[in-house]
């Protein structure tokens, strides 16, 4: 067990120190738990007790202890998960290569992500961070153990951790829970502990500057729609870029603030960014080609069912109807029928004869799977238009076997023992697919306006 002393020293190689102690352990070990055996029956039926809990009579004091143990009983739970993941992606990388799959990772990551209702690129991130925490990050782990961190807090030390080699990041680790550190780690704030994870980073990398090379070539954009009839471009640039950039918007929004422009400084900000990066102008009408999927009864104000917009998601039927009415006006507008099932949504079905998904059927299966990949818990983008049933299968070129499939996942859909079918829920489609760990999950499309 890891003993903390008074002074806060570190121990000369705190490396071998650390993983001794961790091979070591028990279970009030501070670099982990042993490992207590409880089955799933065991672990739902806690679930199940959980579900019932409700707020103890008498004063307030006691919901606060209650919520306080509560939080403790999450970060335990998370904890276990933690050690849990990291047992399954060994042997599950172990089974995958015994039969020659060739995108291992991948697999093992989307299979996790599928269990944990999550995005396969979150469960590919969940896989990574429990064997950092498992392995590099003991203290951490235990830390979270005890209720002195949240989920969202260890998983800041591994994300902040994430360039360090394994030894480093044991050193890191170590400092942070035995170091002079350790009396605050633990009460910091978010961005507190950040900042404290970053120094403590910067400390033990040598190679401080090739790290920083590393983050600036992840340089990046995305974005998602809030679904408020606006949308967040985030850009992660060059820290010298992030200064001129900024102070180019600045000084949009003073000088057209000082000329009487009615917009907020924050609105002309988010117009000079649009307008400098496409040369439009924002505040301007102009011809756009736009996909609106709107219920009959919707358009003609009989209902406030809302509408999709295909790119940018479901708008209210009052903003739809709104721009229906201009382009009507402009004379820019054409009508095309889409025919929905009334009790859910669905799109009716189309076929055709060639192998490749194109035309009206590619645009249903867009439109029916809203833009988004099919796997479950998936928010990346279409990438590819897929056969459920592989065409060398026999599978037709239907719309009932086509689906939208990220570049990841339909990559993973070839790994060996991964199969698809094509099931029903009523009279629509649902997709079934057994990963090669043996579960099966079903998943179906957003409804559209109907």
């Amino acid at each position: 067990m890891i003993e903390e002393s008074a002074a806060h020293t570190l121990p000369h190689d705190p490396v071998a120190w650390c993983r001794d102690a961790w091979n070591d352990s028990s279970a009030d070990s501070g670099c982990g738990a042993a490992e207590v055996p409880w089955s799933t029956p065991e672990l739902s039926a806690l679930a199940a007790m959980l579900a019932e809990v409700s707020a103890a009579p008498g004063r307030s004091a006691d919901c606060l202890a209650q919520v306080e143990a509560l939080e403790a009983l999450k970060a335990a739970a998370a904890a276990a998960q933690v050690r849990v993941t990291a047992a399954y992606a060994a042997r599950e990388r172990t089974r995958l290569a015994r039969v020659g799959a060739r995108s291992v990772e991948p697999a093992v990551g989307s299979q996790l992500g599928l269990a944990r209702r999550e995005a396969p690129a979150r469960g590919r991130f969940l896989v990574t961070a429990a064997d950092a925490l498992v392995h590099d990050l003991p203290g951490t782990l235990a830390a979270l153990e005890r209720g002195e961190l949240t989920e969202e807090r260890a998983l800041l030390v591994v994300r902040e951790t994430d360039d360090l080699d394994p030894d480093d990041r044991v050193r890191v680790d170590v400092a942070l829970w035995h170091g002079p550190c350790a009396g605050s780690a633990a009460t910091l704030g978010t961005e507190q502990l950040r900042d404290l994870v970053r120094r403590l980073t910067t400390e033990a990398d040598p190679d401080a500057g090739a790290r920083m090379a590393r983050s600036r070539a992840r340089r990046h954009v995305s974005g998602r729609m809030l679904g408020d009839g606006t949308g967040r471009i985030t850009a992660v640039v060059r820290s010298e870029h992030y200064g001129p950039v900024m102070q180019a918007l600045r000084e949009a929004a003073s000088s057209a603030r000082a000329e009487g422009d009615p917009r907020t400084a924050d609105q002309v900000r988010a117009d000079a960014f649009v307008q400098r990066l496409t040369g439009l102008d924002p505040v301007a009408p102009r011809r756009i080609d736009l996909r609106l999927v709107l219920s009959l009864d919707s358009l003609l104000g009989a209902s406030d069912t809302a509408g999709w917009v295909q790119g940018s998601g479901h708008l209210p039927a009052e903003v739809c109807r709104q721009l229906l009415g201009e382009a009507f006006d402009r004379q820019e507008v054409a009508v095309r029928r889409l025919f929905a099932l009334p009790e859910d949504g669905q799109l009716v079905a189309v076929e055709q004869t060639t192998r490749r998904f194109h035309g009206l059927l590619a645009e249903m299966i867009r439109l029916r799977d809203g833009e988004r990949c099919r796997t479950p818990w998936c928010d990346a983008a279409i990438r590819h238009l897929d056969h459920v049933v592989p065409a060398r299968e026999d599978g037709p070129t239907a719309y009932r076997n086509g689906q939208g499939l990220c570049e990841a996942c339909n990559q993973v859909k070839e790994a060996p023992g991964w199969t698809s079918w094509v099931g029903h829920a009523g009279r629509s489609p649902e997709i079934a697919s057994r990963t090669s760990s043996g579960r099966t999950v079903y998943g179906r499309p957003p409804p559209l306006p109907c």
